[in-house]
């Protein structure tokens, strides 16, 4: 059953830097996450909590990833700056 007070508390699902979207996957018993803005990037965890710090995790690589190659992340310099801070990044 989803916790959703667990979901509300965490700094991703409070953003407009990114959409963070959540489903219950029946069938792997996890919950998924979808950040759309990021080319849809997905990953899952056991809890709500777990998906939407394993989603900060996969953020911090896609943005680590991207800086090194001097690719360009799909979002305006605040909402990149916004979202550098909420997963921890300076």
């Amino acid at each position: 059953m989803p916790d959703m007070r667990a979901y509300a508390a965490h700094p991703l699902a409070e953003t407009k830097a990114v959409t963070v979207e959540m489903e219950f996957d029946d069938e792997s018993n996890c919950f998924v996450t979808y950040v759309k803005e990021l080319h849809g990037m997905s990953t899952f965890g056991k809890t709500e909590l777990d998906a939407l710090n394993n989603t900060a995790e996969m953020i911090r690589g896609y943005i680590k990833s991207m800086e090194a190659n001097r690719k360009k992340i799909p979002l305006t310099a605040a909402k990149l700056a916004e979202l550098k801070g909420l997963v921890g990044m300076r």
